[in-house]
């Protein structure tokens, strides 16, 4: 199966630098459509009935969001890009704004007109400070155009902390504060930066709405699963011979973007959604790729049968632990102790009785944690308990102590 390329189909025919190679492919056509002929509350209808879902990995309705906010009596109104994309083997977003800036701009402009939001800010991962100039270049070229009378929109480098990908950290970082996620409710349509409504989209997601503005809800509903409409953008890497970004329709296999696309062979694994994503064995590689069954972030990462999953599984849990804001005690902790029990277990002294000690913990900082680092730090660790048993056995058998974990 081919791709489907709809956010990435100006990718390497435009110049990054050059407005005028974007517009020459029906570029900001929709946001004239709006401003031409649409009302705010139309533009937001029309999201709304695209059935879009929030491509940063939660899969809100984007529709909802960009009602809740437009609906709020206060004046003052944000709207926030977020391309603050620091999950472990993501770089989609990367690549869209380093060879299309100008798509996610008119996502901005459309939305920013549709919410009523006076002023945006571009939340840039401070790792991607290279992509700083291009997008203020960018930016200088659509205000000059005039396609940006009605909101300013800046772009600011964020802190450089994993956690300020998750919203509400954002908005503290912003705000110049330490990068920590805010007890919810309120939500940041409600409450939001400067504790006004804000709306905030990644980078994907508002990539989305132009051709939605231009070709209309059912065009784009056409496409996907009951439950998950259009496409999905993924970032492949790993033990694959074409690493890359693919754009694919919702609902297509784990095995087609893997085998097919990338070109993976003698697959152990395949880590869907970074650092705190799910761990699938080969014989679960037709999963389809959605909302309802398996996406996150749009980071897949492939291993071979050369890796050593235990080793990557405490690689995984160590990056959660140093990105972990400490400010809730279930993930805090939780991290350490898992670190401190895979370390060993990399080391040659695991014992038998961590393995549920580590499920009975995995558990609890899924349902206590605040946000979702601690909420999701559980999942591979999980997904290693009960689909690869056998990396623990023989780590307990190389140490003379090899009990079945089915027994």
């Amino acid at each position: 199966m081919p791709e489907t390329r709809i956010v990435l189909k100006n990718c390497e025919k435009i110049h990054p630098e050059d407005l005028g190679t974007y517009l020459a492919q029906e570029g900001f056509q929709a946001w004239e459509k709006c401003r031409k002929g649409l009302s705010p509350e139309e533009v937001v209808g029309t999201v709304k009935a695209s059935g879009l879902l929030g491509r940063g990995g939660a899969g809100f309705p984007c529709g909802l969001k960009w009602e809740k906010v437009r609906q709020a009596p206060e004046e003052e109104k944000y709207l926030i890009g977020n391309a603050a994309e620091g999950e472990p083997g993501t770089f989609k977003d990367r690549y869209l704004l380093a060879h299309d800036p100008f798509l996610f701009l008119e996502g901005m402009a459309i939305a920013a007109y549709a919410v009523g939001a006076q002023r945006a800010f571009i939340y840039l991962r401070k790792e991607y400070q290279d992509l700083f100039a291009l997008l203020e270049q960018a930016l200088a070229q659509v205000k000059e155009a005039g396609f940006l009378d009605h909101v300013d929109i800046r772009v600011a480098l964020g802190s450089g902390g994993y956690i300020c990908g998750e919203e509400t950290a954002l908005l503290e970082s912003l705000e110049g504060k330490r990068g920590e996620p805010r007890c919810k409710p309120p939500y940041p349509p409600e409450k939001g930066l400067f504790g006004k409504p804000t709306l905030i989209n990644n980078v994907e997601t508002l990539a989305n709405i132009p051709q939605i503005l231009l070709k209309g809800p059912e065009w784009f509903k056409a496409m996907g699963t009951e439950k998950s409409k259009g496409t999905k953008v993924f970032s492949v890497s790993g033990d694959v011979e074409h690493a890359g970004v693919y754009e694919v329709l919702m609902g297509t296999s784990l095995r087609e973007v893997v085998e097919n696309l990338a070109g993976a062979q003698d697959i152990q694994a395949v880590q869907v959604g970074g650092a705190a994503g799910r761990w699938v064995p080969v014989a679960a590689l037709d999963v389809p790729l959605a909302f309802e069954h398996i996406l996150g972030s749009g980071a897949i990462m492939v291993f071979n049968q050369d890796r050593d999953m235990l080793d990557i599984l405490f690689q995984n849990v160590r990056f959660l632990n140093e990105e972990s804001c400490g400010k809730c005690s279930p993930c805090r902790e939780g991290t350490e102790v898992m670190r401190e029990i895979f370390g060993r277990w990399n080391r040659g002294h695991g014992r038998e009785e961590d393995l549920k000690a580590l499920e009975i913990l995995a558990r609890t900082m899924g349902t206590a944690s605040l946000c979702g680092l601690g909420q999701s730090a559980s999942v591979p660790v999980l997904d290693a308990l009960h689909d690869f048993p056998e990396i623990f056995d023989q780590r307990l058998a190389q140490s003379g102590y090899l009990k079945s974990m089915t027994a």
